[in-house]
């Protein structure tokens, strides 16, 4: 997860550059996006593990090193990470849209990294399969028996986020108004999740109904997605970003200005 961050705002970086935004603003970004992500992260795991009362008897036995321990959820650190984007953007006194273009893309690639690191953990593991793409993993660390093999969802969705990574790579080859890059991506996400979670074999994470809780917040992306790729399609005028000057630490100015599709 630390590679996968150092990388992600590395990249996020000089993306920022060469689009004329000051790189200091991009890192103060992150800091509030990282660290609202974690704390999101980690909500949604206890949300969709433990009861309310179960979460309370494990605090007040044992404190805060019982909050700590324990997983991370994708969605809650994807949630926590857009609102802590917010302050983010109002510390560094740039509108958040403004960084939609270079940092959203790396977003896919910190996540293939991150889910690479799951399966070195042996978590976020799919159902047991007699496939030649199954993969065993150490009975403690997924509570399996000996030899039992499971297909290696870790490795399918950071396959996928890798692809999407490319695409959205791609599609931001020019400027792109508002947040449609953030929306073209929780669309594209909202499926590949939806799609994966039926592959899962984990038992550790929660249900409603006759869907996982990452399916009804899959289902509320795509919703939001595609409402906002057409409100932002659709929405007359100019982009207010284009004619944009912003003042580097060194003084000299870089014009804003990227040619619009």
């Amino acid at each position: 997860m630390a590679a996968a961050m150092i990388l992600a705002v590395a990249i996020s970086c000089l993306r920022a550059k060469k689009r004329g935004i000051d790189p200091d603003r991009v890192l103060t970004l992150a800091i509030f996006a990282i660290v609202a992500g974690i704390i999101g992260a980690k909500l949604l795991y206890f949300i969709v593990t433990y009861s309310p009362k179960q979460m309370l008897e494990m605090i007040r036995t044992g404190g805060i090193t019982a909050v700590l321990e324990g997983g991370l959820v994708f969605y809650g650190g994807l949630i926590g990470g857009v609102l802590g984007a917010l302050l983010g953007a109002k510390a560094a006194k740039t509108p958040l849209r403004r960084f939609s273009d270079p940092v959203v893309p790396v977003l896919p690639l910190a996540h293939a990294i991150g889910r690479m690191g799951c399966f070195f953990a042996g978590c976020c593991y799919g159902k047991v399969t007699e496939s030649w793409i199954g993969v065993c993993f150490p009975t403690e660390a997924t509570g399996l028996a000996e030899g039992v093999k499971v297909i290696p969802t870790q490795l399918i969705e950071a396959g996928a986020n890798i692809l999407v990574f490319i695409f959205l790579l791609w599609f931001t080859r020019k400027h792109r108004r508002g947040f449609l890059t953030l929306f073209v991506y929780i669309v594209i996400y909202g499926v590949e999740r939806f799609l994966i979670e039926f592959l899962r074999g984990d038992e550790i994470r929660g249900f409603l109904g006759f869907l996982s809780t990452s399916q009804w917040i899959s289902i509320a992306l795509l919703v939001i997605g595609a409402a906002g790729i057409v409100f932002t399609l659709k929405a007359p005028g100019n982009d207010p970003d284009i004619p944009e000057k912003i003042s580097f630490p060194d003084g000299s100015d870089e014009n804003n200005a990227a040619p619009v599709e």
